[in-house]
């Protein structure tokens, strides 16, 4: 006797679905907690640290421990409000073998939503801070303008301007030194000050031009009785200052340059640290709502029956 064997038609066998269910009211549920859970636990963490701390007694480094609390915190209240965030999305959704996708996808929405609400703050706050200056100066200009009224203080202005803006600031032992001389006469001081802001702004590489260095040692010959010698003496002292200031100047912002990068560095070590954080703990939330879910499930099946 020979035996049938029965082939099942492709058509016959179950077939996967090939979109994945999705619930956006579940998804939205789980941001709405998410966002509340964190400005509930914000609130709470201000509270204590304002209740922790005593202005009249703090001194810097209870204001670094505060810092770093407040950080910590801040980690600790996103993973919470994450976490009950996609347990809600999880729980709601109705779907059993979904909820860690739920939880990721209501992670997305909350960070997507974070980011733009600070984004618009942030703009707000640069547009507003630029209109108050705009408005401001015009004012600050006249107020200047009408208390710089005099020979003497036009004399001072124009020090001011061939040291210090011209030279780029790197002349400010110069300038006293320079100040010094022809007290008695703002004129020939002032134009002692911009030639010597001409010279200090054409140096390069510690070398100036021979032409305004002979300018200055003129003018120093012809105002202030000095000798040839003791001219170029007092120019050369000049020139070693500037030069000694911009070495320092230049120093300081590649120290500040290398401590904004390690700043920014760990700033952006520490927010993929976080982002990477709240993702687990919503897709673990998601997946324990999904298990509770199917738990309330199970537990009604026998009383329907």
């Amino acid at each position: 006797m020979k035996e049938e064997i029965i082939y099942e038609s492709p058509s016959s066998l179950p077939r996967q679905p090939i979109l994945r269910r999705i619930s956006w009211a579940a998804i939205f549920a789980g941001l709405i907690i998410a966002l509340v859970s964190q400005l509930v636990l914000s609130v709470l963490g201000v509270s204590i640290g304002a209740t922790a701390v005593n202005p009249l007694t703090a001194d810097q480094s209870s204001g670094q421990a505060l810092g770093i609390g407040a950080g910590i915190w801040l980690i600790v209240s996103s993973i919470i409000s994450l976490f009950l965030g996609g347990w809600v999305a999880g729980r709601m959704a109705g779907f059993t073998r979904e909820g860690a996708l739920h939880g990721l996808v209501t992670w997305g929405a909350a960070t997507l939503l974070t980011v733009l609400l600070l984004t618009s703050a942030a703009g707000g706050l640069l547009s507003g801070a630029g209109k108050l200056v705009s408005q401001a100066m015009p004012v600050a200009g006249q107020a200047m303008a009408s208390s710089s009224g005099g020979s003497d203080n036009s004399a001072m202005g124009s020090i001011n301007s061939a040291l210090q803006g011209v030279s780029g600031g790197r002349g400010d032992s110069v300038q006293q030194d320079v100040q010094s001389l022809n007290q008695n006469n703002p004129a020939q001081s002032a134009k002692l000050t911009a030639a010597v802001g001409r010279m200090l702004k054409n140096e390069k590489n510690g070398s100036v031009n021979p032409n305004d260095r002979q300018a200055v040692v003129s003018m120093l010959v012809s105002q202030n009785n000095m000798s040839e010698q003791e001219a170029n003496q007092r120019v050369d002292r000049w020139i070693q200052d500037s030069q000694q200031t911009k070495a320092q100047t230049e120093q300081k912002a590649r120290q500040a340059g290398d401590k904004a990068a390690k700043g920014v560095s760990v700033a952006g070590w520490l927010s993929f640290g976080m982002l990477v954080l709240g993702a687990v703990a919503a897709g673990l939330g998601g997946a324990s709502g999904a298990k509770a879910l199917a738990r309330s499930r199970i537990a009604e099946a026998p009383a329907a029956a």
